[in-house]
C-alpha cells in the first residue's frame, strides 16, 4: 500500500463513520419529533419581560388589561425542551431550549403583555412580529423577518437576513438592522432618533409631513440616495442611514 493510500484511509474512514453516525442521528431525531403545549401566566410583578427561543414564529401583542401570558406549540427531537421561567424583582425571563442538537426545536407563539410593559423576544430562526405595544420593545431574528405595526415605546428592530417592515409608528426612538434585507419604516408621529443599518438592501424611511427639520446622514455601497425632507445640520431630531450597496430614500408622507 502506497503512503498516499495510507493517509487518505486514515483520514477517510473516521470521517465516513463520523458522517455515518451523524445521518443515523438526523433519521433517529426525525423519527423522535415530538410537540408540548406552552401555556404561562406572566406574573402582575412583571414590567419586563425577556423571550428567547431556538427557533419559531412570535407573534408579541397588547392586551387591555387581564394577565400576561405566554402561548403556543413547541416543537423537539427525542427529548422534551428545557422551558425555564425566572422571575427576579420585576423581570421575567423566559426560555425554550432542547437537549438534542440534532432535528427539530423551536417554538410558535403569541407573547401576549399589558400597557406599558417592556419586552425583548429573540427567535433563532423563524419571524417576529409586534401587533401594537407601548412599552419599550426588541424584536430580533436570526434570519427571518420583523414587522411592527402601531409601536408607540422606543422600538429596537435586528435580523440576521431578513426584511424588516414597520408602519404606524409613534416611537421616538427607533433603531432597526439587518444583514441584508429591505428596511422601510413609516412614521406617523415626528421622531427623535432613528438609526438604521442594512448590508446590502433598500431603505425607505416616511416621517410626518411638516416644518419639522432633520439632521440627516446617509450612505450607501452602490444604490442611490434621496432624502427629500427638511436639513437641518444642528437639529436634535437625528435620521442616520447606512446601507452596503442599496438605495436609500428618506421621504415625507403626503399631505392629508
Amino acid at each position: 500500500m502506497t503512503a498516499g493510500r495510507r493517509v487518505a484511509l486514515a483520514i477517510g474512514v473516521p470521517l465516513c463513520l463520523a458522517l455515518t453516525a451523524n445521518t443515523g442521528l438526523d433519521l433517529v431525531a426525525d423519527v423522535g419529533r415530538g410537540t408540548v403545549p406552552v401555556n404561562y401566566h406572566i406574573p402582575a410583578a412583571a414590567r419586563r419581560v425577556s423571550v428567547t427561543i431556538p427557533g419559531g414564529t412570535i407573534l408579541l401583542r397588547q392586551i387591555a388589561g387581564g394577565q400576561g401570558s405566554i402561548t403556543g406549540t413547541g416543537d423537539y427531537s427525542l427529548v422534551r425542551p428545557h422551558i425555564t421561567e425566572r422571575l427576579t424583582g420585576n423581570e421575567l425571563v423566559f426560555g425554550y431550549g432542547c437537549s438534542v442538537p440534532e432535528g427539530s426545536c423551536g417554538m410558535n407563539g403569541t407573547v401576549s403583555v399589558d400597557s406599558g410593559t417592556a419586552v425583548s423576544v429573540s427567535t433563532g430562526g423563524g419571524d417576529v412580529t409586534d401587533d401594537g405595544t407601548s412599552g419599550t420593545v426588541s424584536l430580533s431574528a436570526g434570519g427571518g423577518s420583523v414587522t411592527a405595526d402601531r409601536v408607540s415605546g422606543d422600538l429596537a428592530m435586528s435580523t440576521g437576513g431578513g426584511n424588516i417592515q414597520a408602519t404606524n409608528i409613534t416611537a421616538a426612538q427607533v433603531s432597526a438592522d439587518t444583514g441584508g434585507g429591505d428596511i422601510e419604516i413609516v412614521f406617523t408621529q415626528v421622531p427623535r432618533d432613528v438609526q438604521v443599518s442594512t448590508g446590502g438592501g433598500n431603505v425607505t424611511i416616511v416621517v410626518p409631513p411638516g416644518s419639522t427639520q432633520y439632521r440627516v446622514t446617509s450612505s450607501t455601497g452602490g444604490g442611490n440616495v434621496n432624502d427629500a425632507v427638511p436639513q437641518n445640520t444642528s437639529s436634535d431630531r437625528i435620521i442616520d442611514v447606512t446601507s452596503g450597496g442599496g438605495d436609500i430614500t428618506i421621504r415625507e408622507a403626503p399631505s392629508p
